[in-house]
């Protein structure tokens, strides 16, 4: 399948239909898309979807195609499908529809063999997303809490990176569980580091899925983690709840999302040690020869990062304003040219399947610059576009040639807690207005972040730079 498909199909919709009572009932047979469609395994329109949620299709009859609209993501075969239509080639083909937790209308236009198109509307329900505010909140309730009952809190906190901590081993042992669980081939990265004996060791958790093609690899990650005490500015915390146990809970929600999906490449799906110190847990894996480390003989496509979320739009703060909510491509080595093709893979995510608001900008500007585009952007709450900013493991990648993007929410003098004590779950509570405005906000940037991969993973322009 291939856009030019996906043209015809709506331009038979919006050009043929119209016409359709200009001929006598001689000249057109009557089509009918029920016979030849089905959701959850009722005609289209007994179907109801809800949102966020995947649901089973059958389309029979060689020659008949459906094409949905970029809410509406179809699948075959655990593949995402970007063209958005598909036509039966032999005799039935079976698939998967996922909406998003933000569309509130399906239409699926329906054309038979002979071109007739017609359009079918869907009703839609809300439901429960495969990746969700809710579900994020109690995982991140249960790994932050103490107390005496360990099957009702997890208590998995101090998780400064250093040799013998052994509250960042324990940590360590219960993520790489969790991938274990879902089926994910999945490794205890352990690097000494040589040297410097005050250095601490590097130790990642890193859950390996097969893809189609093996001659290529990328991968999604977050750090695990957190500011040891008495570091800057704030003096080290012990939750971390924002920087990063928001990002790893995240990490854990998207390898159940991912285990019955097909990538084209090798992918992996990492939490990170040592990124307070330096990246260095990242670099360990990118640049140490093992079995499970990054694969030199393949080429390395892109890489996403989950660092710092929640903290963001549509989350409002005290004084009226919007939390900024940055999401950064790269690498930007032009600001006047787009440099990367994940950049349209970002933009497309945001403002045409998830819809968010291109041009929201608030009474001021932000408090920490962001580059060579800061001037543009300062004032700007959707902070969406190709950068040059580091400070996170995407670095790593982006050295290798990768294209990448970086997922990030307020930070520096936007959130006060960032690197201390008070960068707790409470805090962060309290600063979003509830519970449930954090849900909302992480629920949009997981699935801004989940989308960008499951596209950029059928995108074949994202190639190595170095390549």
């Amino acid at each position: 399948m291939n856009r030019h498909l996906t043209a015809i199909i709506l331009t038979g919709l919006f050009v043929i239909a119209p016409l359709s009572g200009c001929f006598g009932e001689d000249e057109q047979k009557s089509i009918d898309p029920a016979g030849s469609l089905q959701i959850d395994f009722v005609n289209p329109e007994d179907a109801v979807l809800r949102a966020g949620e995947f649901h089973d299709f059958t389309l029979v009859g060689e020659g008949n195609s459906i094409a949905t609209q970029p809410d509406v993501l179809i699948f075959i075969n655990g593949t995402y499908v970007k063209s958005h239509s598909v036509m039966v080639e032999d005799s039935t083909v079976y698939g998967q529809l996922l909406t998003t937790p933000y569309t509130d209308e399906v239409s699926i236009a329906f054309m038979s063999s002979d071109g007739q198109t017609e359009t079918l509307g869907v009703s839609i329900t809300n439901g429960t997303p495969i990746v969700n505010g809710e579900e994020w909140f109690r995982k991140i309730d249960f790994i932050t809490s103490t107390c005496s009952d360990t099957t009702k809190c997890g208590a998995y906190i101090n998780r400064w990176m250093g040799a013998g901590n052994l509250a960042f081993e324990r940590a360590a042992e219960y993520f790489k569980g969790h991938f274990e669980g879902l089926g994910y081939e999945t490794h205890l990265l352990r690097v000494t580091d040589h040297g410097n004996l005050a250095q601490p060791e590097s130790l990642n958790v890193i859950a390996w899925k097969q893809g189609r093609n093996d001659n290529c690899v990328q991968g999604m990650g977050g750090h695990m983690d957190i500011a040891p005490p008495g570091g800057p500015p704030g003096g080290g915390t012990y939750e971390g709840a924002y920087d990063n146990t928001a990002g790893t809970v995240a990490m854990m929600l998207y390898a159940r999302a991912f285990a019955d999906l097909t990538f084209e490449c090798d992918t992996f799906l990492a939490l990170w040690s040592s990124e307070e110190e330096g990246l260095r847990g990242s670099n360990a894996f990118a640049n140490n020869n093992c079995d499970y480390c990054l694969p030199q003989d393949k080429e390395l496509e892109f890489y996403i990062n989950m660092d710092m979320m929640g903290m963001s739009w549509p989350a409002v703060k005290s004084n009226g304003d919007s939390f900024p909510y940055h999401a950064w491509s790269g690498p930007d080595a032009d600001p006047e040219v787009q440099d990367v093709a994940i950049t349209t893979v970002l933009d497309d995510v945001h403002f045409n399947i998830l819809k968010a608001p291109r041009d929201l900008r608030i009474d001021g500007s932000y408090g920490a610059g962001c580059d060579q585009h800061w001037d543009e952007h300062s004032d700007l709450v959707m902070d969406v576009h190709e950068d040059t900013f580091g400070r996170s493991d995407h670095v790593t990648f982006r050295d290798l040639g990768a294209q990448t993007i970086f997922h990030l929410g307020a930070y520096d003098e936007d959130y006060d807690a960032y690197h201390s004590p008070s960068d707790t779950l409470d805090n962060m509570v309290a600063e979003v207005g509830g519970q449930e405005e954090l849900e909302k906000s992480m629920e949009f940037v997981m699935w801004a972040a989940m989308l960008e991969f499951i596209i950029a993973d059928q995108t074949p322009e994202i190639r190595n730079l170095n390549a």
